[in-house]
């Protein structure tokens, strides 16, 4: 907690800011959403191009167990508080998400182009303000509807043409991509959601600690019976991938211990600038005229939740 004897440390998620630290911090957790944001789109990519030599399963535990490295190291340096036992079962539910989330998403990064799977991902930072109504109980505005609407359409130009490729036979595998990616984003849209409930009571440090290590647990068993040898070169980009993890989650957590769940969300969109720069770099993918319609129609319900 802020005071003379201990300054503010943004990733203590533990206490809010005060009231006259407010203002000058407003634009920080705005700046650490985007952040989060270009951190896991730059991990979508490591991942894709590991995505030729290994599985869903395998890449996902690469994810959890590159991520539990760095994670048990910033624990290790910081001593945060565990949770206490009544929280294990919102940690366990956030981890499962999360796992559902990534061994869907990393499926569709296999079939799908980056610029695609990171479009139809834009479902949950959508669903994000929806479900922040019941759940945390945010009040709703008509801005949140409009923007259901703008991004249903948008999802709705970018799968449209695949599904009617599919009926002739052709590109069946990337209707299945494009299904694996929605169920991903609904996975995260929870995800998102607990983490806003989570940054109330424990540490980041503890949260990531938790969250990846849970994960490497659940996954390993799965992963084990498809597992192929790792190849040298695929050292680094494992590393890389929990490292961009590691700050994409802390900067996540960041932004929602200071901002309404339904504001930060939308940020996420600003990773299809990414997307489109790191899937022509690294793949050759050039944006399609329906994924950026999509991608417009969907930012434009973004821009309208972030101003309501």
């Amino acid at each position: 907690m802020p005071s003379d004897l201990a300054p503010f440390d943004p990733l203590d998620t533990r206490s809010p800011l005060p009231a006259e630290a407010a203002a000058p911090h407003r634009a920080l957790p705005l700046l650490a959403g985007a952040l989060a944001a270009a951190c896991f789109v730059s991990m979508d990519s490591s991942i894709k191009l590991m995505a030729p030599r290994y599985d869903a399963l395998q890449l996902s535990f690469f994810r959890f167990g590159a991520g539990s490295v760095f994670a048990v190291l910033l624990w290790l340096w910081h001593r945060s508080a565990m949770p206490r036992r009544a929280a294990w079962r919102v940690h366990i539910a956030r981890s499962l998400f999360l796992l559902v989330s990534l061994v869907s998403y990393f499926h569709a990064l296999g079939s799908l182009p980056l610029a695609q799977a990171v479009t139809i991902s834009y479902l949950a930072p959508i669903l994000v303000s929806l479900l922040a109504i019941p759940i945390l109980k945010e009040r709703p505005a008509p801005a949140i509807w409009w923007a259901l609407l703008l991004g249903g359409s948008g999802v709705a130009v970018s799968v449209l043409p695949e599904l009617r490729a599919s009926l002739g036979g052709v590109n069946t595998g990337r209707v299945a991509g494009m299904a694996s990616a929605a169920i991903g984003a609904l996975s995260f849209a929870f995800v998102m959601l607990l983490a806003r409930s989570q940054s109330r009571t424990d540490s980041a440090w503890t949260i990531l600690l938790v969250q990846n290590v849970l994960g490497a647990v659940l996954l390993a068993p799965l992963a084990a019976f498809t597992w192929k040898p790792v190849a040298a070169s695929d050292i680094g980009l494992i590393a890389l991938v929990g490292a961009l993890g590691t700050g994409g989650l802390l900067s996540l957590t960041y932004a929602f211990r200071h901002l309404e769940a339904s504001r930060v969300a939308p940020l996420d969109y600003t990773g299809f600038v990414w997307a489109a720069l790191l899937g022509y770099l690294l793949f050759g993918e050039l944006p399609t005229l329906a994924t950026a319609a999509s991608a417009v129609l969907i930012i434009g319900g973004c821009l309208l939740l972030v101003r309501r």
